[in-house]
């Protein structure tokens, strides 16, 4: 891949934020990562919505100085945000060589193969030790000052499985590796950290600064507090294993996963006796960490800034600000002090405002998107893989996206279409040409109406005599019309102009009034391409005026709508949840369902409870129009290819059985992937069906297509 950005540990919490928002401003990313604890959920999800045109994963480890080699052999960069690290500071007191291996070998080899490309490194607060009061605020210069002070004479770390000596020891020969040395101010200012986390995170600032001041290189030691929160998205998410962070526990406990919080210390000499930290959201660090790496491409002059907020929020604020946000009690308990934990530690963020950053979120906010997060994966990453009931088809629906990324070895559908003229003689839809029943259609200019020449349906059909229970018989009857929406021949749906896709609607309503007169119930649908059956590609859509009412869907609907308006209930919750809104503006919305039956589903509702087309106003067709061109516009670039699809309207009865009902247009496909069928068979047919996806995934492929999409014709 070419001019793309390298996240390293970018399946992790942090690394996979930035990742995401690099990918939605159109940027390429590889993400290098061991997943030791990083999420294959992550990869397979930026797969899915990026495609390898824009998104690259290496499973490799920065200790692999081979593969770290291969990685970057294959692509070329254009700069790096470097997040590969161990980062539990108990932990590393006990594997402290498990931490200087990943945290400064493994940067070391990542370095060596860098050359002069701008690196982002994430580095901790964990690198200011345990300052005192009178250092609060802590500003980026505390270790120079400190050193300039003469504060320490020895270490300050804490006893753990490697002493001072023998760290400052190897960090000398990796350094030396590099051509640099270790200076007596280096090694008095790895005397500040209280944990080998920290003093491996100092080393690699060193590293960068060494590295910087020797060949002028680009690099930015961006220093974290506490960073908490999720993308507003709900794709992704904090998980860890073990979870050791203060709001992922309190949000556990909100869920009943968890018993209590346990408070470590009530004794601190804080406002209300607990610790205090500086929590940042995690959606802002990323935008921090972009908006470096932009300023080292034009300027690589060497940056450290603290990514804070200035306010410190304690422990007991933070589990008030999860019951304002959850509505729930969260019990707590208070524990012992943990060894060497500082009082307070918030940031000094004055440098990172002369950058143009600024953390704005507040406190709540942060909590309520980690909130959304943890209520839709209690559990963290996993599979969905549960029954849920779809109340527009009446049935439960199997959910089990774990099936997607099964081995594949069937067929794989053709879905090829050539470039299509404008007129086709030999098409029997096209203006002027003779149909199959030897009527010529007209020199239509716009759309057009006409009988089906092979229809389904008929006013004068016999019945078969002699039927006995327990079977039934009676007539197909009704009619059947072919509804042409454009003389084009070359455009469908998606290529037509928004007054094109107008005239489609009046269109649909026109039909609804004139043969709602004759019929009980008049359903107005398209099918599009091979996949759905269809081999005639002139714009066209069909309707079927039933004498009686059809029982596939809407017998169902009528009895539910009599105790309830499902639809309106289902958009209330659709958007209050969110992850599944594909399109919305004051008139519709487009979504796709929480019990989708087929991987792409997607419902478009409108707002006020109309129960036709032709209930709708002129600014709701207008709405309509526009959300119709720009979703099957993003639908033909799902596959990079022009879609195949089914629509269809689910209106009112024109008997007047319903008054109740709430249109609805439905889009499917029987495509779950590029090619692949969604073959309905075996349990689909016989039990339940299963939708081998997860429907806030789909719509997010959806969203990300109509994005691209828009981003085209603009």
């Amino acid at each position: 891949m070419r001019d793309a950005v390298l996240v390293t540990g970018g399946a992790g919490y942090v690394g996979s934020h930035i990742s995401l928002k690099l990918l939605e401003a159109g940027r390429k990313v590889v993400i290098l990562d061991n997943l030791s604890t990083g999420h294959v959920e992550v990869v397979r999800l930026f797969e899915r919505l990026f495609g390898p045109e824009q998104f690259t994963f290496e499973e490799a480890d920065l200790l692999d100085a081979d593969g770290v080699a291969l990685v970057f052999g294959q692509h070329t960069l254009d700069g790096i945000i470097d997040f590969a690290a161990r980062s539990l500071v108990g932990e590393s007191q006990e594997r402290s060589w498990d931490y200087f291996d990943t945290n400064v070998v493994g940067f070391q080899n990542l370095v060596q193969h860098a050359g002069n490309l701008p690196i982002v490194k994430s580095s901790t607060a964990a690198t200011y030790g345990n300052p005192l009061p009178a250092d609060l605020p802590l500003a980026e210069s505390y270790q120079d000052d400190v050193v300039d002070q003469g504060r320490f004479d020895e270490s300050q770390l804490m006893p753990s499985a490697a002493d001072f000596e023998t760290l400052v020891r190897r960090f000398g020969e990796v350094v030396a590796d590099l051509g640099y040395s270790v200076t007596d101010r280096d090694e008095r200012k790895l005397m500040i950290p209280t944990n080998v986390y920290g003093i491996t995170k100092m080393m690699d600032e060193l590293i960068l600064q060494k590295r910087s001041d020797a060949a002028g290189a680009g690099c930015a030691c961006l220093r974290y507090f506490n960073v908490a929160g999720a993308d507003s998205s709900g794709l992704i998410g904090e998980d860890h294993d073990p979870e050791t962070h203060l709001v992922p526990i309190v949000l556990r406990v909100a869920l009943g996963l968890e018993g209590e919080v346990t408070i470590l210390g009530e004794d601190y000499p804080t406002r209300d006796g607990t610790a205090i930290r500086d929590y940042v959201s995690v959606g802002e660090l990323a935008d921090a960490h972009i908006r470096c790496l932009d300023v080292l491409r034009v300027k690589p002059d060497p940056i450290t800034l603290n990514l804070g907020t200035r306010n410190g929020h304690s422990v007991r604020e933070i589990i008030d600000s999860a019951e304002r946000v959850t509505g729930r009690k969260i019990a707590s308990r208070i524990g012992p002090r943990r060894s060497g934990d500082p009082a307070m530690l918030v940031a000094l963020t004055d440098s990172a405002a002369r950058f143009g950053w600024e953390a704005k979120e507040d406190l709540d906010s942060t909590i309520d998107l980690a909130w959304q997060w943890y209520r839709h994966h209690p559990e963290g990453y996993s599979e969905l893989r549960e029954d849920r009931y779809n109340p527009f088809v009446g049935r439960w629906v199997t959910m089990s996206a774990g099936r997607a990324g099964r081995p594949w070895s069937g067929s794989v559908e053709d879905r090829s279409e050539t470039a299509e003229p404008s007129f086709d003689a030999e098409c029997y839809l096209c203006p002027g040409n003779v149909r199959a029943n030897g009527e010529a259609n007209p020199d239509y200019a716009s759309t057009y109406v006409f009988e089906n020449d092979f229809p389904s349906l008929t006013e004068n059909q016999s019945v078969t005599i002699g039927c006995a229970s327990p079977y039934r018989v009676r007539p197909a009857a009704g009619r059947c019309e072919v509804l042409v929406y454009s003389p084009d021949h070359s455009k469908r749906m998606a290529t037509m102009d928004v007054h094109e896709i107008a005239s489609i609607i009046d269109l649909w309503a026109d039909t609804y009034d004139r043969l709602s007169e004759d019929f009980a119930y008049v359903l107005i649908f398209e099918n599009r391409g091979g996949v759905m059956g269809n081999s005639q590609l002139h714009p066209h859509g069909q309707v079927y005026a039933y004498r009686s009412m059809p029982d596939r869907m809407i017998t169902g609907q009528i009895e539910r709508f009599s105790s309830e308006d499902f639809v309106s209930a289902a958009l209330i919750f659709e958007e209050e949840d969110g992850r599944r809104i594909v399109w919305r503006d004051e008139h519709f919305v487009a979504f796709v369902p929480f019990a989708a039956v087929m991987p792409y589903d997607v419902i478009i509702v409108p707002r006020r409870s109309v129960g036709s087309i032709t209930a709708c106003s002129g600014d709701e067709k207008k709405s309509l129009a526009q959300l119709l061109k720009q979703l099957l516009g993003g639908l033909d670039g799902l596959f990079d290819e022009p879609y195949h699809y089914s629509l269809a309207l689910l209106q009112a009865p024109t008997d007047g059985s319903c008054p109740e009902f709430h249109l609805q247009i439905h889009l499917t496909s029987l495509l779950r992937g590029p090619g692949l069928r969604k073959h309905v068979v075996g349990s689909d047919i016989f039990g339940r069906s299963i939708n081998p996806s997860d429907p806030a995934i789909s719509a997010a492929e959806i969203r990300q297509a109509v994005r691209r999409a828009i981003r085209t014709d603009s």
